[in-house]
């Protein structure tokens, strides 16, 4: 924060040295108003804008979401099914007729509970 105060005019100074004093004072406060504006564009341009979007949380890593991690766990359960299901498909393809007899029983038996 610049301090922009500007004393006022003791009793033992002349008008001139007063108003040499104010335009000083003056030249120095736009001098540090200056320096603090080049500091806040260096800042700036060095500043990560996270997203230029109005989304609410747009400006958040989205790998980090709750949503990106349910999304992620639903997904991987997914994939576990379809892998289980493509091994029951291979096993029955595998089977003898006598095993897939009875494995039918078992699913009928388990169907009925």
């Amino acid at each position: 924060m610049i301090d922009t105060e500007i004393r006022s005019m003791s009793h033992r100074e002349t008008v001139q040295d007063y108003a040499n004093y104010v335009n000083k004072r003056k030249s120095q406060i736009a001098h540090e108003k200056k320096l603090e504006f080049e500091e806040s564009l260096r800042q700036s341009a060095v500043r990560e804008v996270k997203s230029g979007s109005a989304l609410f949380g747009a400006s958040r890593n989205i790998f980090e979401q709750q949503l990106t991690k349910d999304i992620a766990v639903s997904l991987d359960d997914m994939e576990q099914r379809k892998q289980a299901k493509l091994e029951v498909n291979k096993m029955i393809d595998d089977m003898t007729p006598e095993m897939f007899k009875k494995y039918q029983g078992h699913m009928i038996a388990f169907n009925l509970r």
